[in-house]
């Protein structure tokens, strides 16, 4: 065997190494929220109901409905509106609930966080960092019909995805947010959640939830 052959395999073995050892660094930071095994039954549709529809992982509507209620609550504690869709796993609407005020573009802007949440498996916001100064990914994105505004959760349970949620139209601005809404409410309803990715470094958050790079001479 050639002496380059050898600094080959060895790089390869090596390189195959780094990335278990990744892997499984990876997975034992998302076991310090999800836990894998069967999804408790308080939280999805009752097997009498699903029987109907085929769907025995749905997040149950009562409970979609009860974290709809918990961000508009928190959405006017903190002096805002919002709009907040919840979707089942397939996709299909299961709960919206549009606070007064709301408008067609805040429903829309909700439902895509959601389904854009769900079809990733991630936070809309890993997106939204995706497209910081990136106007080619921006519409890539548009083409893969995603949007890349934060504010859609998954809703994961033991490492299933049940759901997810979206919220638009502001929910407290600034100070507090419609994706910390929409987290807020997964705490309250499930427990411990990851914690919320920030903006890249130089932006700075919109009212659309994108972000954008500060003016010259501003701070982050």
């Amino acid at each position: 065997m050639s002496g380059k052959r050898i600094v080959r395999d060895v790089l390869m073995c090596a390189a195959g190494a780094l990335a278990v050892a990744v892997g499984v660094n990876a997975a034992e930071q998302r076991h310090q929220i999800f836990q894998f095994g069967p999804v408790p039954p308080q939280y999805i549709i009752s097997p009498e109901d699903g029987a109907r529809s085929h769907d025995h992982i749905s997040i149950k509507a009562e409970l979609a409905e009860r974290l709809s209620h918990i961000c508009e609550a928190n959405a006017k504690r903190h002096g805002g509106s919002a709009t907040i869709v919840v979707l089942d796993p397939f996709g299909y609407i299961i709960h919206e609930h549009r606070m007064d005020g709301q408008t067609y573009i805040n429903q829309k802007a909700a439902e895509n966080k959601a389904r854009t949440a769900l079809l990733t498996r991630e936070p809309s916001h890993v997106l939204t960092n995706r497209a910081f100064d990136d106007v080619h990914t921006l519409i890539r994105m548009d083409q893969f019909g995603l949007t890349v505004q934060e504010g859609g959760l998954p809703i994961i349970v033991n490492d299933h995805v049940i759901g997810a949620i979206g919220v638009g139209g502001g929910a407290g601005g600034r100070a507090y947010g419609e994706e910390t809404c929409a987290r807020d409410a997964l705490v309250e309803v499930f427990g411990p959640q990851p914690a919320l990715l920030p903006a890249p470094a130089g932006a700075v958050t919109t009212g659309g939830g994108i972000p954008q790079r500060a003016p010259a001479g501003r701070g982050q």
